[in-house]
């Protein structure tokens, strides 16, 4: 019922306060929308209005003379359109035609390569040099905001971004190696989501491709095979069939390798007696991947699409490790142990499956997505240690996790005065149970589940008055959360959140300056690894466990962005309650166990700053990006308080070189300095990165040559501080990695599909 006034009242509130214009919506030769459209408005040759139209090819203008007005479209590629304005204002859909003759053939726009689009930071990769990167993986490691932290993406401060394309949630990071560079129109970086996203996703990249034309079959097929102290190999398949409206898809991917990870920990833990653990840890992991995807859509016309896919997913790893461990009671002696652990986990068939429908009726847009989700995975673990001093221990371990989740999202969007109203609601349900079995008698059996369902529903509004556009929205969730362990029911725990997230952005322009500020609140709920009560032995005094008592963390963010031509800058503060931290506590009755697990702390503050551009000089085209965050947060360490407020900064240079007989050259650096992340010191580190690219049968054939973290540099050395606990890590991995990837694609297209799914966030936690 709350959810429902909160609608009707935006809506009433929305409708009344602001009056319908000249309104109309633009498509191309294929009836698809075109967005960046110049719309002008002028009377006897006199200018009145100007808009560019919106993701849906929309616009809306505004006059207060109402004879003889007429709007002029232009687009690149596309011929001039005039057309004389309707007494009721309404244009409906406004089909342009290809420049036929004139059509611009490899123009290089000269404008600006970045720019503000509401509080999103807007990078075009067509006629850029990004055109040529690669793919949009090699893309996206070279916009603006966007860190590569070994070999993992991130937005800068804010973590793991959510990644769609063409309005569609990827949910696999390796369908962007099938994505030509060449083939993307622009990248939104979006660092602080508004109230349509789900409360807990922390940031937002949008890629939006160009328009392909063709029908029939088309394909890609790509093979990335290299080194990283063992041999690796990425493969994908991509197959399409077009007719009209309709479309066909399947992708197939198939990984296989082995990587190595050595380091080695020195561990301080206090209790009755100081104990001293210097660890040396080796592993190995062979992996095998495979994943299949199904499905069709169907453009039934300019108003109404509709369209499904079905995923399967199989994984198989098989970790070996040898640990090593000296330990010293109270700087004296005290035992040796080797441990030989054999680790093998299965994924059993990942089920997952979409379903949307994007239509329009009247003036109303409708987006409507249903996902589902099955996922069973099993872990057997030995571990065979060996005592210099003391008795042997052999301990096995079985764990079994099944999880499950259904969700929709329906999101209703409707014009109102220059600017659009947006409607929404979400639900997702998930189910998570644990099984954990060892016969080991200093560890307990345990099963548990985990039970969660999230109603939500939200409202956005933005509209334009004058040079400044306004947008403000309000999401509301409740959350309903169940932890059971039948055998221990003092765990059992049952919560319910009720909370409202507001939002809030503004932006403007002055002169060839850009702005934007932007508030919103969001959540961050902790994962259902980090929920999982099971324990886990590392060696007789150290285990691992979750904590089914963790309390999603509430963010408070601020930020203010900056364009002027290339050049950008932004700041941005947030506030965390109920932060998650990685920390420890006393396992055993008499405090010699030591247990790794997580806990909400108080507060956190957090403020980040970033800035940079590019250049060129002939054939070179430098960027260079600098950042540093610095945080408030204190921890008591040994009995008194630590501060961990030690900035961390970061310097990006990247380097692209046109060479003759047009072969590309990227040469990238990454340089981070020593500081403080939450309870953690990380001291500096760097990281050198070289690529050839060559295209070859009329851009059908590609060929990369890419030597990743050249120096070997990358490795951090970490201090995690907790108050019984410090524990200092190294790092002695083979960082280096070298590539070589060969691509052939013949009538490239890109899927139609134009389901955004549902539950997004919940996915990833699962």
């Amino acid at each position: 019922m709350k959810c429902l006034i909160l609608i009707v009242m935006a809506w009433v509130l929305a409708t009344s306060a602001f009056s319908k214009d000249i309104k109309g919506r633009v498509l191309d030769t294929d009836g698809m929308p075109l967005e960046f459209v110049n719309v002008v408005l002028f009377q006897d040759s006199v200018f009145v209005d100007g808009v560019v139209t919106d993701i849906d090819g929309k616009f809306t203008l505004s006059s207060n003379v109402t004879d003889d007005l007429k709007i002029r479209l232009s687009y690149v590629g596309f011929d001039l359109k005039y057309l004389d304005v309707t007494p009721d204002g309404e244009l409906g859909d406004i089909q342009m035609t290809a420049s036929g003759s004139t059509m611009l053939r490899d123009v290089v726009v000269k404008g600006h390569t970045i720019y503000l689009k509401g509080n999103s930071l807007v990078t075009n990769v067509e006629n850029s040099v990004l055109a040529n990167a690669g793919t949009a993986q090699d893309v996206l490691r070279q916009i603006p905001m966007v860190v590569d932290n070994n070999g993992h993406l991130e937005i800068f401060g804010k973590g793991t971004p959510t990644v769609y394309v063409n309005g569609r949630k990827i949910t696999d990071m390796q369908e962007l190696s099938t994505l030509l560079s060449s083939n993307i129109r622009n990248v939104e970086v979006i660092s602080n989501p508004g109230s349509s996203y789900a409360a807990d996703t922390k940031a937002v990249i949008r890629i939006r491709t160009k328009k392909q034309q063709g029908d029939g079959w088309s394909g890609a097929f790509r093979s990335t095979d290299g080194f990283q102290h063992y041999f690796q190999s990425v493969n994908l398949m991509s197959l399409k069939y077009r007719t009209g409206g309709f479309e066909i898809f399947s992708d197939f991917t198939y990984n296989t390798g082995k990587s190595r990870e050595k380091k080695s920990t020195d561990m301080t833990t206090l209790t009755k007696s100081e104990w001293n653990q210097q660890l040396s840890t080796a592993n190995t992991k062979d992996y095998d991947g495979f994943s299949g995807k199904l499905g069709f859509s169907w453009i039934i016309s300019n108003k109404h699409s509709i369209g499904v896919f079905y995923q399967n997913e199989l994984a198989e790893n098989e970790n070996k490790s040898l640990l090593e461990s000296d330990v010293f009671e109270n700087g004296a002696f005290y035992d040796s142990w080797r441990t030989d652990v054999d680790n093998q986990s299965k994924n059993t068939p990942r089920h997952a499956a979409n379903v949307y429908y994007n239509g329009q009726v009247g003036q109303i847009n409708i987006d409507f997505n249903a996902d589902y989700v099955w996922n069973k995975g099993v872990q057997h673990s030995a571990n065979e240690e060996t005592s210099l001093l003391q008795e042997n221990r052999y301990v096995t371990t079985y764990s079994r996790r099944r999880s499950s989740m259904v969700a929709e999202k329906l999101v209703l969007s409707y014009p109102v005065g220059k600017g659009v109203l947006r409607l929404g609601e979400e639900y997702t349900r998930s189910n998570t149970e644990n099984l954990f079995l060892t016969e080991y008698d200093g560890l307990d059996n345990a099963s548990s589940s985990v039970r969660e369902s999230n109603m939500a529903c939200f409202v956005e509004i933005m509209q334009r008055f004058g040079k400044f556009n306004i947008g403000a929205g309000l999401r509301y969730e409740r959350v309903n959360y169940d932890y059971l362990e039948p055998t221990h029911s003092g765990n059992n725990l049952s919560r319910t959140y009720d909370n409202v997230f507001p939002s809030f952005n503004a932006a403007t322009s002055l002169g060839n300056v850009q702005m934007s500020l932007s508030f919103s609140n969001r959540v961050e709920r902790p994962g259902y690894s980090a929920l999982n009560a099971n324990v886990s032995y590392l060696n007789r005094m150290t285990y691992e466990s979750g904590n089914p008592r963790l309390q999603p963390t509430r963010l408070h963010n601020l930020e203010y962005r900056m364009v002027w031509k290339n050049y950008f800058a932004q700041v941005a503060y947030t506030c965390f309650d109920n932060p998650i931290v990685n920390t420890t506590r006393q396992y055993s009755d008499d405090g010699e166990i030591t247990i790794l697990t997580y806990e909400n702390f108080d507060k956190r503050h957090f403020l980040q700053a970033f800035m940079g551009g590019q250049f060129k000089v002939g054939i070179w085209q430098p960027r260079i990006n600098v950042g540093m965050f610095t945080q408030w947060f204190d921890i008591e360490v040994n009995g008194s308080v630590r501060s961990m407020n030690k900035p961390i900064g970061i310097v990006q240079w990247q380097n692209a070189i046109h060479l003759p007989l047009d072969i590309r050259l990227n040469v990238d650096g990454q340089f981070t300095t020593a500081g403080n992340d939450r309870n953690i010191y990380a001291t500096g580190s760097s990281c050198v990165n070289a690529k050839l690219y060559k295209e070859f049968c009329k851009k059908r054939l590609s060929v990369t040559l890419e030597a990743r973290d050249i120096f070997n540099d990358s490795r951090q050395r970490l201090t995690l501080y907790n108050n019984a606990v410090t524990l200092h890590q190294r790092n002695y991995s083979d960082m280096r990695h070298f590539m070589f990837t060969l691509q052939y694609s013949f009538n490239v297209t890109h899927n139609r599909y134009r389901g955004t799914g549902a539950g997004n966030m919940e996915k990833k936690r699962l």
